[in-house]
């Protein structure tokens, strides 16, 4: 029963950890900022 409780201690903790690697090492993307741009549609002659 104890090496149950042991098991699933270090799974728990193991994922925990993993969780947090994941989180802090993780680095976003810079934004690009195309949407800032946008340019409006050239006028069309006919529709």
């Amino acid at each position: 029963m104890f090496n149950s409780n042991l098991i699933k201690a270090i799974v728990a903790v193991a994922i925990i950890a993993g969780g947090i690697y994941v989180i802090m090492i993780d680095e976003p993307a810079v934004p690009t900022g195309d949407i800032n741009s946008i340019q409006p549609l050239p006028e069309q002659d006919e529709p």
